[in-house]
């Protein structure tokens, strides 16, 4: 079934349809809250609360097919509105396994450099870092990613070219390297 249909059986009280829309979009969107938020508790609690805004409101959705990009905006938000509120610093250390068979020194190598990446990831404001887990993460083109969050184009390339460049001024000053040693591409 398609989404258009599934919430078109929702507006009808089918909540056997709400089931499989969350099946559907249930990882996605833990993924997203997890990225935005850096926690996973905290991820898993916005993304029920964004799936019960999405219930609540599921009438006000008038087309269905469009479902996937209201769900992430009502996310983002929730997401936004969380970091505005707890201002807190960032626990991305739970975000790093080791691997089996992998070995120390290449865990500590690979893991050192993902913990610079997520820290300065989570120095961005909350809309630039959005833009960025979209994007990277998620894999989105910029015509959805401004569908989803209600921006326009030029909104999310502007947010994409700020996030890279911060991301890159905080990789190459940890790192010890000069900005224009850093290949541009």
């Amino acid at each position: 079934m398609t989404d258009e249909q599934l919430v078109r059986r929702m507006q009808q009280g089918d909540m056997q349809a709400f089931d499989e829309l969350y099946e559907r979009y249930k990882n996605d969107a833990y993924r997203i809250a997890c990225l935005i938020t850096g926690n996973r508790a905290d991820g898993e609690d916005l993304t029920q609360e964004a799936f019960v805004t999405c219930v609540r409101s599921i009438g006000t959705l008038k087309d269905g097919a469009k479902f996937r990009p209201w769900l992430l905006r009502t996310l983002s938000r929730a997401a936004w509105k969380y970091c505005r509120k707890a201002k807190r610093e960032t626990p991305v250390s739970e975000f790093f396994e080791t691997g089996e068979g992998e070995s120390a020194l290449s865990a500590v190598l690979r893991t050192d450099e993902q913990r610079r990446l997520y820290e300065a990831m989570y120095a961005l404001d909350e809309k630039r870092r959005t833009v960025l887990v979209l994007y990277y993460f998620d894999n989105r083109p910029v015509k959805e990613i401004a569908r989803t969050l209600g921006v326009t184009e030029g909104t999310v390339k502007s947010r994409l070219f700020s996030a890279r460049r911060h991301l890159r001024q905080a990789l190459t000053e940890k790192e010890g390297k000069p900005e224009e040693a850093v290949t541009h591409g």
